[in-house]
Formats: structure tokens, C-alpha cells, sequence
């Protein structure tokens, strides 16, 4: 058993290990022990609160059962739910931006909990009433206080818990200039729930979000904006001003880890995940040679932007992601791994996978184990039905080859051959690849930029993804090996075109038809514009292959045979084919397109025949019931 001092190196093996040991040999000298501890159960969530004992470098472990507590005995593992630490009412992010202290607030029309306070929050698992005790280990020595004091550290009564939807709790507002920020709290823990996944490893925590609304509209697009691992909570909103009539969800990566600095706490998980027994203040954890990674960051967005599109005036149709850097890595990935629910990405300079390598090495190991081990997460390959492992759910190019065949977002990317952060390389190249062989919807970018965007050959706006007219409810058409791409090199800096794009020619009317015995959308060359001007290379016509995604009404049943005929603007039909559909994508290969445009029909054969037939058939039953069948009416 490891030794009091060994522990204040290393404050948690993993957390069986770390409670097993202070559970048994707890020591009898140590008598911590908090006060007034009350709990309240509301919007699927209890809210234990209680007054700290005076010291600091202290525990505050949380014991649930079905009868009250009265004596240490009855603290086992078994009903042990988690902890928390020093300051566990504070919000500690909020509180490195703004003025004085800031405490979290329970109540969205409430005051702050005071510094005196302490605070955990546990999901609500079944609909039944349950006991709380809180006990206190000193940090120090690793000693647990066994005491309980009913009415003290322990409940009188059990709190009356009832499953529900959880809500996260508004903080308050921060004004940013011409704008402002409504601060929210999810406050998140491990117990898992068919309403509540868990989304924090040792115990409960408060992770901020912001809201922010631009405009007027009937429904607002979402804008979901990654901010960086540092961003300021007093910070402008990070997305340009000329996007408007929406709404803004910022989301942050933060955690309360020792900062890298060794001053203070802040420390980030890549936007992802750690595993499930990772301590999240400590960066001295094990590193995991078993046991499960949880994308616990992933399911915070993405349970935030649901709780947006539930709350507020949202077009559900219309939610989109966008960061740079790190934090493009994190609108990516969000993108990836929930198809259906976002309408397009915006990614720059972005990295598309990531490792434990670099000065976060050894703590991107004690999250995610290392590279060998490649342990396996909570997400689920759909085509296999078992587990991804985690360095495939950290690499995009991964998980695109997994999901070609879903309803995948438009990706618009943008990188920099001078970008000395995420470097310009074969991998970039790979990138680019995936995204072409997997027929991915969208435009791909690179110039002359560094990484923070010097030396850009593109404006912001000829890079930016017009961004309201993907909807997650309409069909497009997504183009791949286009002929006038231009070539990005074979990974040197210096080999290629300076700057260019694939798909950075092509687009498409958005008066696309979906119906169910036929689809066309047109589809053209537009003019390209680099640095505000026309580029000298402009073209008139070129072949691509487009593959039809998101298709809502046209989808045919395999073995039935489509029809396809390319029409160009005099509605003369310059191509035209047929195939067996065998499942799976709709793709052509070759598609002529031209600047003044062209339209692409597809037909499933026979099928109006056989819809023409079945409506025959049910007016005529329709007839019988209402003059026939014995009935007196005429």
C-alpha cells in the first residue's frame, strides 16, 4: 500500500486504488468534518451544498445510500460517489478573467454560494429517495475523517430524487463592447443516464458556456464557436461580426488542472476526452493500461448546443461549428462525431489528429494512455458494433473513413504552407486525400499563411463557408477528383501550387429537387477569387465526380436501377448513363460542368409506374369503403 507522502506525489492511482486505501486506514486523529450540509433536488439533479472546516489541500468525498448514515462503518466503497476539492463553489475559469472572486450559482434567478461553501452535484439515477454524507481527507497525509454527525455532514432526510432532463444554470452577464455574454454552468458528474451521460471522471464539476444573440430572426441559425484552451472570459465573441441574426454558443476546453506554467490552474483535454478514472486536479495520474477513454469534452457540446435548440429560437436545421487551431480541431471532431445534428464545419489551420507528443506529452498519456495501447472509448464504429479506440477517434481521417456512407457536414479547411504549428507536411496531403476519396462535401484551402494568418494569399471571406445555406435537412451535391483543382504538392512547402483549393471552382443552385422517383440540383463553375481579385486561371468547363448526401425523399432500394442524364444550359443533354443501385452512396464519375451551368436528373426507373399504381389502387379502396361495402349512401 502506498505510503501518506507517496500519495501527496501522486493524489490519485486511479480512484479505486486512491479510496480503497484511505477507506481502511483511516486515521482517528484526523477529525475534519463539514457543516450544514443540505441537499435539493431539481431539473434531474441533486445539489448537495455545506459550509467548509477551516485549512486548505482538502477532499470532500461524497457517500449516497438508501438509509441514513450514522457511522463511518456504513461510508463503503460501494456508496461512494465522488469528490471534489479546495474552493469546490468557485468558478475558478470565470474567476481568472473578471474582478474578485466568482462563485457558482445553483439558482438562475439566485445569489452566489459563498466562499465558506462547498459544492457537488449528482444525477439523479432512479426516482427514490436517498441519504448524503460528506467526509473530508487531508491531502497531506492521505487521512480520511470517518466521523459522522447527523445534521452536520450527514442528511436528517433523504432527499427526494426524481430523473429528469438536466439544465444547466445561468451565472451571469459579461459585456464584451458592442456585445454581450450569457454565462451558463453545466454542471456535470459520472453517473450515466438514458437522459444524462456522464461527462466528468472523479466526481462533479462546473464547465462554463456562453450565449450570445446577434440580429433579429424568426429562427436563428446556431453558431457554435470553439474557443481557445485560453480564450478570456471577457473576450469578444470569436466569430466575425458580419455573421449575423444568429445565435452564438461559445464552448471552451478547461479543465482544473496545474497549469503548464506552475502558476495556477487551467490545462485543456484536446477538445475530447480522458479516461474515466483521469483525476482532473492532478497532472500526475497513472498512465491507463486498461479501462476506457470517455469523450466526456465531446458530450458537453454537444449536450449544451441540444439545451440551446430545446430552449431558444433555434433553426435545428441550421448548426454549424467553427474554430481555428486547437480549437478548429474541436469543431472538426465535434462535426464527425455527430453527423446529423450539424450542418457544416469551419475549420483553420487546424491539426486533423492528435497524440500525446510535444511538452503535454506525459499528460495527454495519463488521459489517454499511450500511443501503443490504444485503448478503446465509448463511441462505437457502426459498421463493427465494438469500440473505437482512441487514436482512431482522434484522427479525422479515421473517422471519415468510418462514416463515408453517413450524412456528413460540409468541411470547408483552410491550412498554410509557411504554418509552423500545424506543419505543413505529407500528413496535410493525407488530410486532403481523405477528404477527396471519401467524397466529402465542401472546399479545402491552402496559401502562403503562418499560423497565425500572416501571409495569407485568401481573404476571410473567399475562405468562409456561406454558411446559412447548408441545412441538415437538404440534399447537396458533393464534389471529389474535379480536373481543375489545383495541386497542393507532395507535402515540401515548396512543391506545388502556392495556393489553390479543391472544390474551390465548383457550386451549386440551392433550389435542389428531392423527391422520392426523381432528384436534380445544378451545379456550375463560379468565379474564383483570391486576395479580392479574379485569379488569372479561370475556366469555362471540367469533369468531377459528385456524390448526392443528405438525400431526404430520393432513396432507392438496392437492386433498383437509376437513370442519370447531365442537361447543360440550352437544356441540351450532353451526358447520360444507368446503373444498379447497390446501397450505400450515389456517385458519378466524370460529370462534365460547365461555368454557365448544368443540370443533374436522376431517376429511379419505374418508379412512377409503381407510384402511379399504388395511388390508383388506394383512391379505389378509398371509393369502395366510402360507396361500397353494403354502405346506403350514393
Amino acid at each position: 500500500m502506498k505510503t501518506p507522502k507517496q500519495f501527496l506525489k501522486n493524489p490519485l492511482l486511479s480512484t479505486a486504488i486512491f479510496f480503497m486505501a484511505v477507506l481502511f486506514t483511516a486515521s482517528t486523529s484526523y477529525g475534519a468534518i463539514v457543516t450544514n450540509l443540505k441537499g435539493v433536488c431539481k431539473n434531474g439533479q441533486v445539489f448537495l451544498t455545506w459550509t467548509n472546516p477551516t485549512g486548505s489541500k482538502m477532499q470532500y468525498n461524497i457517500y449516497r445510500s438508501t438509509s441514513k448514515f450514522t457511522t463511518g462503518s456504513q461510508l463503503t466503497t460501494s456508496k461512494f460517489m465522488g469528490f471534489v476539492r479546495d474552493n469546490s463553489a468557485q468558478n475558478i475559469q470565470l474567476s481568472t478573467d473578471l474582478p474578485g472572486d466568482v462563485y457558482f450559482k445553483i439558482e438562475d434567478t439566485g445569489l452566489p454560494l459563498q466562499a465558506t461553501q462547498g459544492l457537488y452535484v449528482v444525477t439523479c439515477t432512479s426516482n427514490q429517495p436517498y441519504f448524503y454524507a460528506v467526509t473530508v481527507t487531508d491531502l497531506v497525509t492521505g487521512e480520511e475523517s470517518k466521523t459522522v454527525t447527523t445534521g452536520k455532514n450527514s442528511l436528517t432526510s433523504a432527499v427526494n430524487e426524481s430523473v429528469a432532463k438536466a439544465k444547466p444554470v445561468f451565472q451571469q452577464t459579461v459585456s464584451t463592447g458592442n456585445e454581450t455574454k450569457d454565462y451558463y454552468t453545466q454542471f456535470v458528474n459520472n453517473q450515466e443516464t438514458a437522459l444524462n451521460p456522464a461527462m466528468n471522471s472523479t466526481g462533479s464539476f462546473g464547465f462554463n458556456f456562453y450565449i450570445t444573440k446577434r440580429g433579429t430572426a424568426g429562427l436563428y441559425p446556431l453558431m457554435i464557436v470553439f474557443e481557445g484552451a485560453g480564450a478570456a472570459i471577457n473576450s469578444g465573441v470569436g466569430l466575425d461580426a458580419d455573421i449575423t441574426n444568429c445565435y452564438v454558443l461559445g464552448v471552451y476546453d478547461w479543465l482544473p488542472l496545474p497549469s503548464g506554467t506552475g502558476v495556477g490552474v487551467g490545462e485543456n483535454a484536446y477538445y475530447s476526452g480522458y479516461h474515466e478514472n483521469f483525476n482532473i486536479y492532478s497532472d500526475e495520474n497513472p498512465i491507463p493500461a486498461n479501462g476506457t477513454i470517455k469523450m466526456y469534452c465531446q458530450k458537453r457540446y454537444i449536450e449544451a448546443a441540444r439545451w440551446a435548440k430545446n430552449n431558444l429560437p433555434i433553426d435545428t436545421t441550421r448548426v454549424y461549428t467553427k474554430g481555428v487551431s486547437a480549437s478548429g480541431y474541436g469543431a472538426l471532431l465535434t462535426a464527425l462525431l455527430y453527423p446529423d445534428e450539424i450542418s457544416a464545419v469551419y475549420a483553420s489551420v487546424e491539426p486533423m489528429f492528435v497524440k500525446p507528443v510535444g511538452n503535454k506529452g506525459v499528460l495527454y498519456e495519463q488521459m489517454w494512455g499511450e500511443s501503443a495501447t490504444n485503448l478503446p472509448t465509448d463511441l462505437n464504429n457502426l459498421s463493427t458494433g465494438l469500440p473505437l479506440s482512441i487514436y482512431e477517434a482522434l484522427d479525422a481521417r479515421e473517422l471519415l473513413n468510418i462514416k463515408r456512407d453517413l450524412n456528413l457536414p460540409l468541411i470547408f479547411d483552410v491550412h498554410g504552407k509557411k504554418d509552423n504549428s500545424v506543419i505543413w507536411s505529407v500528413k496535410i496531403i493525407s488530410w486532403f486525400d481523405t477528404l477527396n476519396a471519401n467524397n466529402v462535401g465542401g472546399v479545402f484551402f491552402w496559401d502562403q499563411r503562418t499560423h497565425g494568418g500572416d501571409g495569407k494569399d485568401y481573404l476571410p471571406e473567399e475562405t468562409t463557408p456561406d454558411f446559412y445555406k447548408y441545412q441538415t435537412n437538404l440534399a447537396y451535391p458533393a464534389f471529389s477528383n474535379c480536373s481543375i483543382n489545383q495541386d497542393p504538392g507532395n507535402g515540401s512547402p515548396s512543391s506545388g501550387d502556392k495556393y489553390g483549393a479543391y472544390n474551390g471552382y465548383l457550386d451549386w443552385d440551392e433550389n435542389v429537387s428531392d423527391k422520392k422517383c426523381d432528384f436534380s440540383a445544378t451545379v456550375f463553375i463560379k468565379d474564383y477569387y483570391v486576395g479580392g481579385v479574379l485569379d488569372p486561371e479561370q475556366y469555362n468547363t471540367c469533369k468531377t465526380d459528385i456524390t448526392f448526401r443528405r438525400l431526404q425523399n430520393f432513396k432507392p432500394n438496392p437492386g433498383e436501377t437509376i437513370k442519370w442524364k447531365n442537361f447543360d444550359n440550352s437544356n441540351s443533354k450532353i451526358q447520360s448513363g444507368s446503373f444498379v443501385y447497390n446501397g450505400g452512396l450515389i456517385s458519378l464519375k466524370d460529370v462534365t460542368v460547365n461555368k454557365s451551368g448544368n443540370r443533374i436528373e436522376l431517376k429511379i426507373s419505374g418508379c412512377e409506374k409503381t407510384a402511379e399504381a399504388g395511388r390508383l389502387a388506394s383512391d379505389a379502396e378509398n371509393e369502395i369503403s366510402i360507396f361500397g361495402n353494403g354502405s346506403s349512401y350514393s
